[in-house]
């Protein structure tokens, strides 16, 4: 005991030196941020160009907090639904890239009439169909780059960001916005098959004009059909794509449809829960009262 005594001055002054430590330490400015430290520095504030990118609206500065909750690492339903999103704009941005280069790549050599130049109007469809792959799978790759960001920035934007998230994603244009991206990203895969073939006799016919006879003015016969050949074979695997599309989306919608009737009844069974959860706890007036969780308090007052 006297050798405990004798350590007291000891670590009082170890109790000291980390109070003052303490003490030093930077505080936290009316902002929300670090009057010091780490946020400190020499970049701390707007730079000229971010300045006018704000005042002009095409940027702000300020951020959702950041908090290190662990409820934001647990796993839940809208990410599996963002692993199952995550996929198309990666093929969407593939296919916008292709699409684009064809586009600008095929000779405009071509013609809406189908009398009287075959190959003018063959270019004309594929370059019609490719025009459509663009659009389809542009608005495919900014929905599926755009929604991921925006519900993960929700669903950690707070304690109720899953709530919000969950609400976003829910949102009626939302969800219309994502069925088209993902119906049209899925469509274009047949019109880009189709347009490759149309354009595929344009070029067995146009490589091949110079061996024709006598004036080089038709291709050879032999390419001709060629060309029509692998056009016909390109425009059998768009149709079986087509139907291979209209198989699974059929199968799917009969499946959720299925669903449908269990959902409203898990729905019920937690309604009939809650409810019974409060008439246990408050009382079996409770459930039929309104006014909220808390109206069994005007009940008891006028009793009282």
């Amino acid at each position: 005991s006297l050798k405990r005594l004798s350590d007291l001055p000891s670590l009082t002054g170890e109790i000291r030196g980390l109070m003052a430590r303490y003490q030093s330490m930077q505080q936290v400015g009316p902002d929300g941020y670090m009057t010091g430290g780490m946020n400190a520095g020499a970049h701390t504030a707007l730079g000229g160009t971010e300045t006018l990118m704000e005042a002009g609206g095409l940027a702000h500065s300020d951020s959702m907090e950041i908090t290190n909750d662990p409820r934001f690492f647990q796993d839940n339903v809208v990410n599996y639904r963002l692993a199952a999103f995550a996929g198309l704009s990666v093929v969407s941005g593939l296919m916008v890239q292709n699409s684009m280069d064809h586009l600008f790549e095929m000779k405009k050599q071509m013609t809406a009439v189908p009398f009287g130049d075959m190959d003018g109007f063959c270019q004309f469809i594929g370059f019609i169909l490719l025009g459509l792959v663009l659009f389809f799978n542009m608005i495919s790759t900014y929905v599926g780059v755009a929604q991921p960001y925006h519900t993960i920035r929700l669903m950690t934007a707070g304690p109720t960001g899953f709530e919000a998230a969950a609400c976003y994603y829910l949102n009626k244009n939302i969800i219309a916005w994502r069925h088209f991206a993902i119906k049209g990203a899925l469509s274009s895969l047949p019109m880009f098959v189709a347009s490759s073939g149309f354009r595929m006799v344009v070029k067995f016919d146009r490589e091949n004009m110079k061996a024709a006879e006598p004036d080089g003015t038709e291709p050879p016969f032999q390419s001709r059909v060629m060309g029509l050949c692998m056009c016909g074979y390109l425009l059998l695997m768009s149709l079986a794509l087509v139907y291979i599309h209209h198989k699974h989306f059929a199968i799917f919608n009969d499946r959720y449809d299925s669903l449908r009737p269990s959902l409203s009844q898990h729905s019920e069974v937690l309604g009939v829960m809650t409810r019974t959860a409060r008439m246990e706890t408050y009382g079996p007036d409770t459930a039929q009262r309104k006014g909220g969780l808390f109206s069994f308090l005007g009940g008891e007052q006028r009793q009282m």
